[in-house]
């Protein structure tokens, strides 16, 4: 991956600026003086060109991260693209962003029928925990991936066993599937359990037993415990996804639509705008940019 020819501030600056919170400030806050900021610390001379819209730009930033600086969110919005909303849809697949298990957090987990976890490990990043992040996958989700550059294939395929499946990123940005998945079967209650939130085990547990239990708060996780590791491992997953599946973004019409341009989907998906916010957000990407 070249870098040598493009200032590697202005690559960080990039990332930076395709983020939630950087975003969450402009439709939320109607505050976008970061993003303007950096355009006039780094992008004046592009802007003095030719005039651009915000969606321009930001296609601009997105396509620089693509050639020179392919960080996770470049990888994480890829998958949101050519999985989620290419092979999949938003009314049959559920997509949670950095999911807590146990000591790991998972990059993205898509909820269906079955439960697929992708860790990423772009060409920035060291593989230095991905047995103990595996290993934490394991216990919760069904099929566990891998997804990387193309020139880190073998790499991967010698550090993970065969049960874990691997995605590449090929020389045309597309995902490339080079092995499926061995399906999980065995799953760590506690774990599962810790990982929840409290509406979520509490619904799961109403659901297999048919009743919640009568005690004080102080008591009521260790008693919902008990209950949970109780169910059966063969239960347990689709009792999960049952749940997981329930936190679903507001407006799936319009983030499966070219209102939210490609770039921007992760990002949309994460921070879950509603109809008012999208209006807004539209406005804004089709807005020239002024820049003293």
């Amino acid at each position: 991956m070249a870098t040598a020819t493009i200032n590697i501030n202005l690559l960080r600056s990039y990332a930076n600026i395709l983020s939630n919170s950087t975003f969450e400030k402009v439709v939320r806050k109607k505050d976008h003086k970061y993003i303007d900021y950096k355009l006039k610390k780094y992008d004046k001379s592009l802007i003095n060109k030719r005039p651009l819209t915000y969606k321009e730009y930001f296609h601009h930033v997105h396509h620089t991260l693509k050639n020179h600086y392919r960080n996770e969110y470049y990888y994480k919005n890829l998958i949101i693209e050519k999985i989620l909303l290419g092979e999949y849809n938003l009314k049959s697949t559920t997509a949670i962003n950095e999911f807590r298990i146990n000591k790991s957090i998972a990059d993205l987990v898509l909820i269906n029928g079955s439960s697929k976890v992708f860790e990423i490990k772009t060409e920035l990043d060291k593989p230095d925990r991905i047995l103990n992040q595996i290993n934490d996958y394991k216990k919760i989700f069904k099929e566990i991936f891998i997804v990387t550059h193309y020139s880190l294939k073998e790499k991967y395929l010698n550090i993970v066993d065969n049960s874990i499946g691997l995605i590449i990123l090929t020389a045309d940005s597309k995902l490339k599937t080079i092995r499926e998945p061995k399906k999980n079967k065995v799953f760590d209650h506690t774990c599962i359990m810790k990982s929840l939130r409290k509406s979520e085990y509490t619904s799961i547990i109403k659901s297999y037993y048919g009743y919640l239990p009568d005690c004080t708060d102080f008591r009521y996780f260790k008693t919902c415990m008990n209950l949970f590791m109780q169910i059966p491992s063969e239960r347990i997953h689709d009792l999960v996804i049952y749940e997981l599946k329930k936190r679903t973004v507001k407006e799936k019409e319009i983030l499966s639509s070219k209102i939210v341009p490609g770039e921007l989907k992760h990002i949309c998906l994460c921070l879950d705008f509603n109809k008012p916010e999208y209006s807004y957000f539209e406005k804004f990407l089709n807005k020239k940019i002024k820049i003293n």
